[in-house]
């Protein structure tokens, strides 16, 4: 009997394939598992875990130095089962693989905890920096620091303490910030800085950073807001001027929010205030010399004396009103400029000065020589929003408003600007001159129209001259000289059938009847249907008397020709 038929045999070579077969169904591949270290040579670690075959796990997974060594024969340690048998029969083992799934299940612990972690930075790469915090995580460059760092150098295997952000499992990525560490740092100082701060101090700080509207100062690990206003009692074009970034300077508190957890400091406040200086030193009149410290669309500001500055505004510049009169193009800053105190406010710390009224006004000799009333000749300089600008003579300008262009009230502004062009020479009324500022007539010059109508009043009858026929109506002129005046459609007749602008062709004659008049204003209107109204009820009380037995129509016939009689004789 051979082995092969022999019961016996078989029945333990069957146990022992059961035996195997249920320790492999306990070792489960890509989990941690205790292995006991068998052997140590040259360039492996072989490591028994019970299964059919031992697992041999390379030598440089380990630690071995001259100091130290990681492990011996018969060490009891995890390892990370790769494969329980690959297709060679061999069993594959990693000692980092479980190291690394320790680290990172304690790292998670910690992550879900809202711990801190230990590691270092060690070095650059895309986007950030890699830190090692037993395992290789990523650290972007918005979470470096609180502030922009262009260096990072001194940063590099320094120990210190990261907080974990995210977690990826299966990237087998992890994202940690510096920056939130350091903020939560600063934070707990921040309040404790604030605590000790109180209005009035006078403390010592660092400018931390320097902006447009001023400076961040370093009080000890608490930020506090220096306004540009606040630095110096002098114009400033911008902080940058005075201060510098890691300069140290002392400081005052002025203004302490415990709600918004703010604190306002001050570096003026430390200075004797130069407005206690000069008060009652200027008058309104006086002729001041200085320098010019700023240049706005609105005006430049002139320092009269250290720290005290005025405004000079744009309309007190020059006499000028052409474009070139722009402060940008008159002054620039550090020019020397005299001037003249216009308005001075001690209390409120205001000076008001002039430049233009250091020379005489070309106004006030020209309207002498040229009064209101004066007709003058003149030509159009510029048109800009319905307004006719002309020159009158040097640096002398007449402004024509669109209401001022022509008595027909009809008409429109739009249409009345565009007939005229730059370069077109006129005659003009000074009808205004006052404020530096001269207003001039085009329809003055031909006559006021409506002096010929100011004996006449609502109700009045006149007789026109048709202008114009359109569809709209007729327009005509009252008498020989005039309003020129639209009659609508519907003022045309009192029957609509009669209300047809047709009826009359240019140069016709016809009556109507005032129906509004505003001499001041210069408005009147006409209207024939209200004429044929009131001559329509003159007639039926003159001549219609109830027993005449006379019908509407001979009611009307006999007050016309009564009109035409009246009109004849």
């Amino acid at each position: 009997m051979n082995e092969l038929t022999n019961p016996e045999y078989a029945t333990s070579e069957f146990e022992k394939l059961l035996a195997e077969s249920q320790l492999n169904s306990e070792l489960k591949e890509g989990s941690i598992i205790k292995g006991t270290v068998s052997e140590i040579d040259n360039d492996a670690v072989t490591v028994d875990i019970g299964a059919k075959v031992e697992g041999r796990i390379a030598k440089r997974e380990f630690i071995f130095s001259k100091d130290k060594k990681e492990l011996e024969v018969g060490d009891i340690i995890d390892v990370y089962l790769e494969k329980i048998e690959n297709h060679h029969g061999d069993c594959i083992l990693s000692r980092s693989k479980a190291k690394n799934k320790e680290i990172w299940a304690e790292i998670e612990k910690s992550f879900n905890a809202g711990e801190l972690v230990d590691g270092v930075i060690t070095g650059k790469v895309k986007g950030g920096l890699s830190a090692e915090i037993g395992i290789t995580a990523f650290l972007p460059g918005s979470q470096i620091d609180t502030r922009p760092l262009r260096d990072v150098s001194h940063l590099i295997d320094v120990p210190q303490k990261f907080k974990v952000l995210k977690m990826d499992a299966k990237r087998n990525n992890i994202v940690v910030s510096r920056r939130a560490v350091l903020e939560e740092t600063h934070k707990e100082l921040r309040e404790e800085r604030f605590s000790q701060l109180t209005l009035g101090d006078v403390v010592e700080g660092r400018i931390k950073a320097i902006t447009d509207y001023g400076a961040f100062v370093d009080l000890g690990g608490y930020d506090s807001l220096l306004h540009s206003s606040d630095i110096t009692y002098r114009r400033i074009g911008h902080p940058s001027e005075v201060l510098k970034i890691d300069q140290v300077v002392k400081v005052k508190i002025i203004k302490v929010d415990p709600d918004k957890n703010r604190v306002s400091c001050g570096l003026k406040q430390l200075e004797e205030d130069p407005w206690t200086k000069v008060e009652g030193k200027f008058n309104i009149g006086d002729k001041l010399q200085g320098i010019c410290t700023n240049v706005t669309d609105y005006g430049i500001f002139i320092e009269v004396e250290n720290g005290i500055e005025g405004l000079a505004h744009r309309d007190m510049l020059t006499w000028s009103s052409k474009k070139n009169s722009q402060p940008g193009n008159l002054f620039a800053r550090s020019q020397s400029v005299d001037c003249v105190v216009l308005e001075i406010d001690y209390v409120k710390k205001r000076l008001s000065l002039g430049i233009k009224q250091l020379t005489p006004n070309p106004f006030e000799k020209y309207n002498e020589q040229n009064p209101i009333g004066t007709i003058v000749e003149t030509e159009i300089k510029a048109i800009k929003d319905n307004i006719i600008f002309c020159g009158l003579g040097e640096d002398i300008d007449g402004a024509i408003f669109s209401q001022n262009i022509s008595w027909d009230t009809q008409e429109d502004s739009k249409s009345l600007i565009q007939k005229y062009n730059i370069g077109d020479k006129i005659k003009a009324k000074i009808i205004e001159n006052k404020n530096d500022k001269i207003a001039l007539s085009i329809r003055e010059v031909e006559g006021n129209p409506f002096d010929n109508v100011k004996d006449k009043s609502t109700g009045d009858t006149v007789t026109c001259t048709v202008l114009e026929v359109a569809d709209f109506g007729v327009k005509v002129i009252i008498g020989s000289n005039g309003p020129k005046v639209v009659i609508k459609k519907n003022d045309l007749a009192l029957r609509k059938p009669d209300a047809r602008p047709e009826r009359w062709a240019k140069n016709d004659k016809l009556d109507a009847m005032i129906s509004q008049i505003d001499i001041k204003n210069f408005k009147i209107s006409l209207s024939i249907k209200a004429l044929e109204e009131a001559t329509e009820k003159e007639a039926i009380s003159k001549y219609g008397a109830k027993d005449s037995g006379a019908s509407l129509g001979d009611i009307l016939g006999k007050a016309i020709s009564d009109k035409k009689t009246e009109s004849d004789e």
